[in-house]
């Protein structure tokens, strides 16, 4: 009788672990599809190559610097130049040197101007209007008060620079700084558009009383007067 009760337990814990063996056998043969499934997705997608492939390899921080060999090539300064916004020099007392968006045709006959005043003021007649011809005259005379006529083979002026126009409707003024050694003038030419720009009249800046240091002060403030 006791062999009897002995082995009814037997029987139901055999049964238990025959039942557990085939769920067994079965997780493993759905994880065995599952990575087989994955692999042959794996194997059938085209992948692209690494852009940087040592960096999956190695430890990636916060900290990291961008490799030197990146700032090298022409193709990179031209891309960093083009990025960011042109620099000017700004001078004392002198308006913005940023004529980029001042009119080709305008800055042209300004620059033709100024290459003839830095030789003399005897042929500029053919830069004013000629309805305002006498302006020309009284531009001569006033500079004449101030320096001679440069001798032969000599300049009046050694450079210039050409500032930011101010414009309306009929009329432009241009500031213009003529540079004689370590000397300066600085001049407000006018003009109007007639088949082309035209001088209507130029004045001397009074501030700089005549002729004035390079660092913009006149000389009238640099010896106190």
């Amino acid at each position: 009788m006791k062999k009897i009760v002995w082995l009814g337990p037997c029987l139901v814990l055999f049964g238990l672990i025959s039942c557990s063996n085939p769920q067994v056998i079965i997780l493993t043969s759905q994880e065995e599809t599952l990575r087989n499934e994955v692999q042959i997705k794996a194997d059938s997608t085209l992948w692209t190559n690494e852009l940087e492939p040592e960096r999956l390899l190695s430890t990636i921080n916060s900290n990291i610097k961008t490799s030197e060999k990146a700032f090298n090539s022409p193709q990179m300064f031209s891309t960093i130049k083009e990025l960011q916004p042109a620099v000017y020099p700004e001078i004392k007392g002198l308006e913005s040197l940023d004529c980029t968006a001042m009119n080709t045709s305008l800055l042209s006959t300004m620059d033709k101007f100024c290459q003839q005043l830095c030789k003399g003021t005897d042929n500029l007649k053919d830069f004013f209007f000629e309805d305002y011809m006498f302006n020309y005259v009284f531009f001569k005379n006033d500079l004449n008060l101030l320096f001679k006529e440069p001798q032969k083979d000599e300049d009046l002026f050694d450079r210039y620079l050409i500032c930011r126009a101010f414009e309306n409707e009929n009329l432009t003024q241009v500031p213009v700084r003529f540079y004689k050694q370590k000397e300066h003038i600085d001049l407000s030419v006018y003009l109007t558009y007639h088949n082309g720009y035209k001088i209507t009249q130029i004045d001397i800046d009074s501030q700089f009383n005549g002729w004035g240091n390079t660092n913009g002060e006149s000389k009238k403030e640099t010896t106190g007067q």
